[in-house]
């Protein structure tokens, strides 16, 4: 294919995710603001708990889908073997329904609590859909269907905002039914894929299970490194969280998980162009990896940083329409920089170590940071027992996870970054600083500081913009 038309394809594909996800964003900002404002703070830390718990849901695949996604990664759909994935898709799901009925009926037998039994059971329900979609999703993502993934996306959260709409306007406040609308949704997102996937899924011919044995285990062993280093990275905030679900209540639980609904928003809508860059570095010269490393990665910073701006005035917004979570929500002002090394990571270093196939470098990264994390729990939580401590814990573990896996990724592709490093470091602290402690005033600091960032990265950005002209 030329490198007019691989173009062309990246920038359509561009097009169907960030289309797709700005949709999504505005469908999950309606969610994450409407939630908390029609039920009670209690209640709305049960649901919190209920989505602290699904990201986890996906260990028990094993790397399976994983692996099928590093292997295949840069093939076209039409090309793999479609026999080869119908049976697994079957084998699959049966494995996962065994080992959450399992999970379930020993939880039922050593548990009392009402309110988590109940969340556990919907997490369990939940599982199976969530697992053959992650199934299906990565062999849309490895092989740039990326339209039909983005639809997968926009249906499942366009499913969960029309049902919490409607439980609010008829007058049903409640959680139990919000988790339920969220199963729906789930379920919903499930067909779809089942659909983009039909002749996967619905193939007629099953493969003898024997013959796949040594592919399952090739998935698994390839995709395990992957799942290990993305189920640290998940911890790296999570073991953070179960900590403080530990040591304060409910409630306490849901306002912080609030504060941190609002920082992935701005994450997700960037982590999701990895799901078009992936495919295209597949099928790109080793020769051109640092360019296109250095041109994404200015552009990037330049426009995290640039929303960063903003804080201020959507804070205020935010106090005015939620004012039982005005205590939570000042805390964005030291969570909101992790966007800046959520979304570098994810988009870049991430995929990088995955085109490069090193999972192994990813994964001891995320490790070393899950053990920051950890120290900073036990510090923060069980020791000093602060708040605003085991807030800055969080950013403090991302942090250090993004700028050491920079560095090592950078010694693979002969890319300087230190200066940079230190630079976005300083803008992250002015940010923190600014917003914490002097407001409006601060706001107008952090945007002159931002603009001397962009004048001393002036050269670079137009050399970015120039080589993707020239690309045409």
């Amino acid at each position: 294919m030329s490198s007019k038309n691989k173009l062309l394809n990246f920038t359509k594909n561009i097009s169907y995710t960030v289309s797709a996800n700005v949709i999504s964003l505005i469908i999950s900002a309606i969610t994450v603001l409407l939630v908390p404002k029609f039920i009670g703070v209690e209640e709305y830390g049960y649901y919190q708990l209920y989505l602290f718990y699904i990201p986890y849901v996906t260990i028990m695949c094993f790397g399976w889908g994983e692996g099928i996604y590093l292997r295949i990664g840069g093939q076209y759909y039409n090309n793999i073997d479609k026999a080869k994935y119908f049976t697994q898709f079957w084998l699959f799901g049966i494995f996962e329904t065994i080992i959450y009925s399992a999970i379930l009926v020993v939880y039922l037998l050593i548990s009392t609590e009402v309110n988590r039994i109940f969340v556990v059971i919907c997490t369990c329900i939940s599982a199976i859909p969530i697992c053959l979609i992650v199934f299906l999703s990565y062999i849309l993502q490895a092989t740039a269907r990326i339209k039909e993934y983005a639809i997968v996306t926009i249906f499942e959260k366009l499913s969960m905002v029309v049902f919490v709409t409607f439980l609010i306007l008829i007058g049903y406040h409640d959680y139990h039914l919000i988790i339920v609308s969220n199963i729906c949704a789930l379920i919903i997102s499930l067909s779809t894929a089942i659909f983009f996937c039909r002749d996967i899924v619905f193939s007629k011919k099953f493969l003898p299970i024997k013959s796949l044995i040594y592919e399952i285990y090739v998935n698994i062993f390839a995709g395990m490194k992957l799942m290990f280093a993305s189920l640290s990275a998940r911890l790296i905030v999570g073991i953070i969280r179960f900590f403080m679900q530990k040591q304060w209540d409910i409630v306490t639980f849901g306002k912080i998980s609030l504060t941190l609904n609002l920082s992935n928003m701005i994450t997700t809508t960037v982590n999701a162009i990895a799901v078009v860059v992936y495919p295209m570095l597949r099928r790109t010269g080793n020769n051109q990896l640092p360019v296109i490393y250095r041109v994404m990665r200015i552009i990037l910073m330049g426009l995290v940083f640039g929303g960063l701006v903003f804080y201020y005035p959507a804070q205020k917004i935010l106090v005015m329409w939620l004012p039982q979570y005005s205590d939570s929500i000042r805390y964005a002002a030291i969570l909101l920089p992790m966007c800046v090394y959520e979304s570098k990571n994810a988009m870049l270093i991430n995929t990088y170590f995955k085109t490069l196939r090193l999972e192994n470098m990813m994964m001891i990264c995320n490790i070393a940071a899950l053990a920051v994390s950890v120290v900073c729990a036990v510090l923060s939580i069980a020791v000093f027992e602060s708040v605003t401590l085991s807030i800055i814990s969080i950013l403090i573990a991302l942090m250090f996870r993004g700028i050491v896996s920079e560095l090592v990724l950078s010694r693979h592709i002969d890319v300087s970054v230190k200066k940079d490093i230190v630079i976005e470091f300083i803008l992250s602290i002015v940010f923190i600083i600014c917003n914490w402690y002097l407001g409006f005033v601060g706001m107008g600091i952090y945007a002159l500081c931002y603009a001397i960032y962009i004048l001393l990265k002036k050269n670079d950005l137009k050399q970015a913009f120039n080589y993707i002209i020239n690309m045409r």
